[in-house]
């Protein structure tokens, strides 16, 4: 339907997804000159009078709640055909992407989400209503983690149809509170127990009940015990884990009794992260493992010894006190003999085989692991990083070094090229906004959640005009990318005018230098060779080099003056000026 018009108003311009309920596209609101999120109710659901009533109940509803959390309804018309309304159309990635792309989350930022969620579920609450259906592909996550809810008041609409309920009850059965599988109905009690599931999983990157049916989730809900968190993460503090355990409580009575509570202890959490403080309490009482019981065996040892018989005092007093010091000195030196004998014996029979560490590095992955193999070495990956001396997959570092002399069975760690650290802005002009954001991450590129907006007679409203930095430039892959789109051309203003060209300063000779980094008294460092040049600022070296000797990298730069720094494990070791 994209390029269709409804209403004589709402211009598709992209399908943005597609779920159960709903085609949900960007479109342009032609009479407001702005971009907006349409939901077009799917067939057969679109012809059931029942479920339609019920969307037009909870959409009545939703209208009048306004919060920087939750998406401002529009305009809603569920007679035209196909029905379908109108919501605020908001820049994020739903946060059951992240958590595929990222999870587990560390604490400050998994804790930042959930206060977003719990402010824009308190709005809800405040209004009479619950959100019924919280879940990750219900939350928004955009720049400086800003939150949005999606789905308020939605369970009900699925429930109108049986078919569309047993598909979406076995969907969102890892985040649905044990009362509700009972038959109750959703309530605030339910609403946190769905934001405990989401704070565990951010933080273990697994929800805290799963299950191979929605069945077998159902009863782990409903009878397993509630998991530790700090067990699936143990960097979770015990006060995040006990929010959690509050939050997944089976009683609902023993929850927080609203989502104002949970707000203030997520924003306690939040304060003693920044400022250091202690986050060892907790809101409900947490088992204690450190306290262990001492065994019986444990007791009886700890009891004082029995003195001595009496009859043995007096045998001891019959012999010279000089005699009994000569049999303990010569007793003690017989033990001591064995003992050094037996190590002795040891070291001879024992001695494991010692053998040079392989040529491994500049070889496949594979190969590098078959070659430490056949020698009895146990190869490991410590590291996967960006090479500029080669290709993706090979080894290009290895601790200890090559040639050194390691014992059998010894740990080889070895770095794994991923490619070059830079990589060329492709062109993504005239193209969607949500595709020009696929290319680029598929390239492997980070692309910035805000956009610049400017007005253009040529390229269509929510298309991409241009990058920063623009295509063709070559840019470390460390460095978003931010998108120019277009919001069409404004009424009565004047096309805008392409600047003419300035001609290209003309390029100075190019020049080499050596570099020599030292590290013949020191271990295996990380180089990192940054040059400042008339063609900008980049880096041409970041590589882990063998400790014991001194490397010389060869440097290219153009033009004069030309600035070269040197890192050694991200210090500046030099800075050289030509």
């Amino acid at each position: 339907m994209t390029g269709n018009v409804l209403a004589a108003r709402y211009e598709l311009l992209e399908q943005i997804s597609e779920g159960l309920l709903f085609h949900v596209y960007r479109a342009r609101d032609l009479s407001r000159s702005r971009v907006v999120t349409l939901k077009i109710v799917r067939a057969p659901y679109a012809t059931n009078p029942s479920l339609l009533h019920t969307l037009q109940m909870t959409l009545d509803a939703r209208a009048c709640l306004r919060h920087p959390n939750l998406m401002e309804l529009y305009e809603v018309d569920l007679t035209a055909q196909p029905p379908f309304f109108v919501e605020e159309f908001v820049r994020g990635l739903d946060l059951q992407t992240r958590i595929q792309r990222t999870a587990p989350f560390t604490v400050p930022i998994a804790v930042e989400i959930m206060i977003g969620i719990v402010e824009g579920l308190q709005a809800v609450h405040s209004a009479g209503l619950t959100h019924g259906d919280l879940r990750p592909a219900n939350v928004l996550v955009g720049s400086e983690w800003h939150v949005w809810l999606n789905g308020v008041g939605m369970h009900a609409v699925y429930r109108a149809d049986t078919s569309l309920a047993v598909i979406h009850e076995a969907r969102v059965a890892a985040y649905t509170a044990p009362e509700l599988f009972q038959g109750g109905a959703p309530s605030i009690a339910s609403d946190l127990y769905a934001c405990g599931v989401l704070l565990f999983e951010m933080i273990a990157a697994t929800p805290p009940f799963t299950g191979e049916t929605p069945a077998s989730i159902a009863e782990a809900h409903l009878n397993a015990p509630i998991p530790s968190l700090r067990q699936r993460n143990p960097a979770a503090p015990r006060t995040v884990e006990g929010i959690v355990t509050k939050c997944l409580q089976k009683d609902p009575t023993m929850r927080y009794a609203t989502a104002l509570q949970l707000l203030n202890d997520l924003k306690a959490v939040r304060d003693a992260l920044r400022f250091g403080k202690s986050l060892g309490w907790s809101p409900i009482d947490l088992p204690d493992s450190s306290s262990v019981k001492a065994a019986p065996s444990d007791i009886f040892a700890r009891k004082p010894a029995p003195p001595p018989p009496a009859e043995e005092e007096e045998e001891e007093e019959d012999i010279p006190k000089w005699l009994r010091t000569m049999l303990r000195i010569t007793g003690a030196l017989v033990v001591l003999g064995l003992v050094i004998g037996f190590a002795a014996w040891l070291a001879l029979h024992f001695t494991p085989e010692d053998r040079p560490i392989p040529q491994v590095v500049g070889k496949k992955l594979e190969e590098a692991n078959r070659i430490l193999r056949e020698v009895d070495l146990e190869p490991e990956v410590r590291l996967e990083g960006y090479s500029e001396q080669y290709p993706p997959g090979v080894v290009y570092s290895v601790s200890p070094p090559e040639g050194r002399v390691v014992r059998k069975g010894s740990k080889v760690y070895l770095w794994v090229s991923k490619g070059s650290r830079f990589v060329e802005v492709p062109n993504v002009r005239n193209l969607p906004e949500s595709r020009a954001r696929r290319e680029l991450e598929g390239m492997g590129l980070a692309v910035m959640d805000a956009v610049e907006e400017r007005t253009s007679a040529d390229v269509p409203l929510g298309f991409v005009i241009d990058t920063v930095p623009p295509a063709g430039t070559r840019i470390d892959r460390a460095r978003p990318i931010k998108l120019i789109v277009s919001k069409g051309f404004g009424e009565g203003a004047a096309p805008p005018t392409a600047p003419e060209p300035e001609p290209p300063a003309p390029e100075g000779p190019k020049r080499s230098f050596e570099v020599k980094v030292d590290l013949s008294n020191q271990p295996d460092r990380r180089i990192r060779i940054e040059v400042e040049d008339e063609l900008g600022i980049r880096i041409v070296l970041d590589e882990l080099r063998t400790g014991g000797q001194i490397h010389v990298i060869p440097v290219e730069a153009q033009g004069s003056p030309v600035k070269i720094r040197v890192y050694v494990d991200e210090q500046l070791a030099q800075e050289i000026t030509r």
